[in-house]
């Protein structure tokens, strides 16, 4: 998981999928494997998709070519989150019967969810040629263009569907999402309460405009909304979805113990993005004594987090005691850098894969060592021992220690510019979607920031910024970029260059986080309702560290705050 809140973009839906294969199996005989088919059909109904999906495979092994079979197949597996058997189930069904009606829609939506978003807008054309105006089909069409970004197109396909569908609550939810991918709030809050006013019972609809609210500073309605939700649905993968939800609410208003129960639904396997460990050990609840043990503690969510949350390492290291041994499983290219910070820990590796369709994470370096290792644990699950208030987080400017020597070149470099302060620059992250973007705000922006007079900015972006530095040029904006570092991959030097850095601006991705994690001056540029900040004005894992807020849809307060903040702290004329 990331630091920011979960998406607010809807999925597309599929209610016509169950009807037509319960009209399919009413007109068949009623024998005994179409009677085990309206067992399936009424299990998906009553929410219990795993029942549907035993009963289809059931059926098959009787009679491979029932369509009906596969049919049910593929909506249990796709309700159960595994995308990848639904297509296969899908593509059986098509072979046998290209004419199945809705199969061109099933396939889209199944392509959308394994985010293969053109394929997916190909699918829903197809349908809705056969099937114009569709509701579920415009609506599913309209997702696939939003999550291209192509927001002005994807709001032209809603607006005129909802010229004759005025009643449609999935089409006024949908076209809300695609105003908060613009910014654009008021709209958005506006067509989120119409769609709840349409079907009050619309959970996704609630869920949705509770993240709006979040965005917003509305971090107590933001809760009542998401409760809300909650009690709504019956899905097993949204209720673990929005459980989570309800857990970083609860964070963004201080109340960390009680968000923290809600915030282990990441690791429920009906939460669309859990990560599995299969690790033989039983895994460490927060409790059990730990002194003389031997823990594995291993990364779980984003680089940036998994920076952050390297913040309990040394409490594990103090609970085990000199007797004990802590095992830490990170990503390859943070290693060098854990190692040198937690000298008596062992420190490797974890490999990311897929079984099935899970998402897997384990840790062969560890495997020899099983014998010595009495649990495991997620790199933020110790919070639920050392940090359930804020009284808890520890005064610690610095948890990680980057090479000295690495530090020293880096200051040498750095003073043969200038004798004016130093700022590392960093603007967006590499992950970028309708959802993650808007924490983001264009290089562009930036411009009244880098102008600034009296100071050196460094670029410290990683990927491809050719076109960012070719426009800072155009407009006789100053960057100057550290030779002979791969600022993506070379996190141990990237960290002494932060720290030999006066100051490091940007939003919350892995560069700001290893800047403050090593101790560095950091400006983070962020929208309200950043659940890591826990109801502070900062980020208590890092005390030194300033959010310098914006607000959604506009962030030039924000760069003028930034601007401001950083004369200040220089003794600099804004102006």
């Amino acid at each position: 998981m990331s630091t920011e809140d979960i998406s607010t973009a809807s999925t597309p839906a599929g209610p016509d999928s169950l009807r037509r294969l319960a009209q399919a199996a009413s007109a068949l005989r009623n024998d005994a494997l179409v009677r085990r088919i309206h067992l399936g059909i009424q299990a998906l109904r009553d929410d219990d998709p795993k029942t549907a999906f035993d009963v289809a495979k059931e059926v098959l092994e009787a009679d491979e070519d029932l369509l009906l079979a596969w049919r049910l197949l593929a909506i249990s597996a796709e309700r159960t989150g595994d995308f990848t058997v639904a297509f296969f189930g899908n593509e059986q069904v098509i072979q046998r019967d290209p004419d199945t009606p809705g199969i061109l829609n099933d396939l889209g939506r199944i392509a959308y969810h394994l985010k293969q978003f053109t394929q997916a807008e190909q699918f829903f054309l197809l349908h809705l040629r056969a099937n114009p105006g569709e509701v579920d089909g415009v609506n599913n069409l309209a997702c696939a263009i939003r999550d291209q970004n192509r927001l002005d197109q994807a709001a032209m396909v809603l607006k005129a569907a909802l010229q004759e569908n005025p009643q449609s609550a999935l089409l006024w939810n949908t076209l809300a999402t695609v105003m908060v991918a613009k910014g654009d709030s008021d709209n958005a809050m506006i067509f989120f309460d119409e769609a709840i006013r349409l079907d009050p019972t619309f959970s996704k609809a609630v869920y949705n405009r509770a993240n709006q609210k979040s965005l917003l500073g509305d971090y107590e309605g933001a809760l009542v909304d998401g409760e809300e939700a909650l009690r709504l649905t019956g899905v097993p993968t949204d209720r673990a979805m929005m459980r989570m939800a309800v857990g970083l609410s609860k964070f963004t208003l201080g109340r960390i113990e009680e968000g923290l129960e809600d915030y282990q639904a990441r690791l429920d396997p009906e939460f669309d993005e859990s990560t599995r460990f299969p690790f033989p050990m039983p895994r460490w609840e927060g409790a059990e004594p730990l002194a003389g043990k031997g823990i594995l503690v291993v990364g779980e969510q984003g680089l940036g987090d998994e920076v952050a949350f390297a913040s309990l390492v040394p409490d594990i290291i103090e609970a085990v005691g000199p007797e004990g041994k802590v095992f830490l499983a990170v990503e390859p290219r943070l290693i060098p850098l854990m190692q040198r910070s937690f000298p008596t820990t062992t420190v490797g590796a974890y490999i990311t894969g897929k079984q099935g369709h899970a998402t897997v994470r384990v840790a062969p370096f560890a495997e020899p060592l099983y014998d010595q290792i009495d649990y495991w644990t997620t790199m933020a699950l110790p919070m639920k021992r050392f940090r359930l208030r804020i009284e808890d987080f520890p005064a610690r400017r610095a948890f990680l220690v980057p090479d000295p020597q690495r530090v020293a070149h880096w200051r040498a470099e750095l003073a043969k510019l200038d004798d004016r302060p130093k700022v590392g620059v960093v603007w967006k992250s590499l992950v970028i979607d309708p959802a993650r973007s808007r924490q983001f705000t264009a290089f562009e922006t930036w411009g009244r920031v880098i102008s600034l007079p009296g100071v050196t900015m460094v670029n410290l972006q990683y990927g491809d910024c050719t076109a960012e530095l070719a426009e800072a040029e155009r407009l006789g904006l100053r960057l100057w970029t550290p030779p002979d570092i791969d600022l993506k991959n070379d996190l141990d030097d990237l960290a002494a260059l932060c720290v030999a850095l006066d100051l490091v601006i940007g939003p919350a991705n892995a560069t700001s986080n290893i800047a403050a994690a090593c101790g560095g001056e950091v400006d983070l540029v962020a929208l309200p309702g950043a659940w890591i900040q826990f109801g502070t004005e900062g980020w208590p894992i890092y005390p030194q560290l300033r959010v310098i807020q914006g607000r959604f849809g506009d962030w030039s307060g924000a760069m003028e705050g930034l601007r401001r903040d950083i004369s200040e702290r220089f003794g600099l004329s804004p102006d």
